[in-house]
């Protein structure tokens, strides 16, 4: 049977838009997923870790775009057993915890049992006489009217040019948070990467009294501020036209010089966030790349904030002198002749030794887009190659630069093109518009 639409992927995105589309009438029969796993867990809250948090309150954790506090009344009725999740900024629940409030909301629709579903690895996607085809990892083939691309974040790569082979000690994939159990406690730990999923693993550590010492590499030398209790982000317009300067300088005015750290700055910042992907997509591409190289890690620091329980943590192995933050990069990781401890090599020239190396340098490659990018099927952005061009509607657009009709994508892989790191919220917002388009189009 041709499904309507298919959705490719079994992560957050994957199940926002399966929901939305539910709300507005498609009929579940006419719908297939294409992914393994558990549907709406995915990269971001399939963990088992009682360590790793989100990284924002509560109630930014937005599925419904119009019950803004649907996720944070849950919560006060369904998770009794956290403690620590409260602070002075919000309640900052367990990831896994999002993870069972996405289950609870699509066990509420009972017509998901009536989805297609195909737990396998999509491997490519091509145009049909009536349609797309989708040819799946055990080699069966899927035929769809429409195909939107939901894969989410890739599993991370190791970032070096010439990746180690596995070895005991060696953590490439650390966002289940499985991994804390086995760094014996006086083991010397290197991480790789400053941002997020680096607090998430510092917490983990700290809170099982790791004792061993550790070394954080990242090449801004710094962590993400703390989230604050912001409020009242009245959405900023933005001036256009704009060029590149423009659009910095808007910035700057707006913000002020200020400390990030503080209410009012990230107060500001959120405000300027509300309107910025029509203002991003308004820029030239060239400038688009020469912001993205001039501020684009500035931009993901402020942008993704560690919640207060993580920044604690962090601070705590600070102020011991357990924690050392390295401004470096990490070019080798390799094994010793005669040990199990691996040796780390820095761009300076340095190398370290270490008992764990735990990799939190970021999303990997996303194999399918690579694929339909390399196969001709879907053009490379201009100025984020192993991106897809695509038009404002979230459409990919083919080598000759005309829109596919019935080829969309949603979710993290869009970044390059809305101008924002996605959230849960903005995430769900995308997916609320797109199936909007496709009930309407069934």
């Amino acid at each position: 049977m041709k499904a309507s639409v298919c959705i490719i992927g079994s992560g957050y995105s994957a199940a926002a838009l399966t929901l939305h589309l539910l709300t507005r009438g498609m009929p579940a029969d006419q719908l297939a997923i294409i992914g393994p796993g558990q549907l709406g867990q995915g990269q971001a809250y399939g963990c088992v870790s009682n360590d790793f948090r989100l990284n924002v309150r509560a109630g930014l954790m937005r599925l419904w775009p119009d019950r803004p506090d649907h996720f944070a009344e849950w919560a006060a009725t369904h998770i009794t057993d956290d403690p620590d999740a409260g602070t002075n900024a919000g309640n900052f629940f367990r990831r896994r915890d999002f993870a069972a409030y996405m289950a609870d909301q699509l066990a509420s629709f009972p017509a998901m049992a009536d989805i297609s579903r195909h737990e396998q690895l999509a491997e490519s996607i091509s145009k049909g006489t009536e349609g797309w085809q989708i040819t799946l990892g055990n080699g069966a083939a899927l035929d769809a009217s429409r195909v939107v691309i939901a894969t989410g974040n890739p599993a991370p790569d190791w970032p070096m040019k010439v990746p180690p082979a596995d070895a005991p000690g060696l953590v490439r994939v650390p966002w289940r948070g499985d991994w804390p159990e086995r760094v014996a406690p006086d083991a010397e730990v290197v991480i790789i990467g400053g941002g997020l999923t680096a607090l998430d693993a510092l917490h983990s550590l700290h809170r099982r009294a790791h004792d061993g010492a550790i070394s954080l590499i990242c090449p801004e030398g710094m962590l993400p501020p703390v989230q604050t209790d912001w409020q009242d982000a009245t959405p900023l317009q933005w001036p256009t036209p704009l060029r590149g300067t423009g659009f910095l300088r808007f910035m700057r005015q707006e913000i002020g010089d200020q400390d990030w750290s503080r209410t009012e700055w990230q107060r500001r910042f959120e405000s300027l966030r509300v309107n910025i992907s029509a203002a991003w997509q308004s820029l030239p591409e060239d400038d688009q790349a020469r912001l993205i190289r001039r501020i684009g890690w500035l931009w993901s620091l402020a942008r993704f904030r560690a919640g207060p329980q993580a920044t604690g943590s962090a601070q705590a192995l600070l102020d011991s002198g357990q924690l050392t933050i390295r401004r470096d990069i990490v070019t080798g990781l390799t094994a010793g002749a005669d040990t199990a401890r691996h040796l780390v090599s820095l761009g300076t020239g340095a190398r370290i030794e270490a008992d764990a190396v735990i990799n939190c340098s970021g999303a990997g490659r996303d194999r399918l887009m690579a694929r339909l990018i390399g196969d001709g099927v879907v053009a490379a952005h201009q100025t984020a190659p192993r991106r897809p061009r695509m038009t404002a509607d979230l459409t990919l657009v083919g080598p000759d630069g005309t829109p596919h009709d019935g080829l969309f994508a949603i979710g993290p892989g869009t970044a390059h093109f809305v101008g924002d790191i996605l959230g849960a919220a903005s995430i769900s917002r995308q997916a609320a518009t797109l199936a909007e388009r496709l009930a309407a189009d069934t």
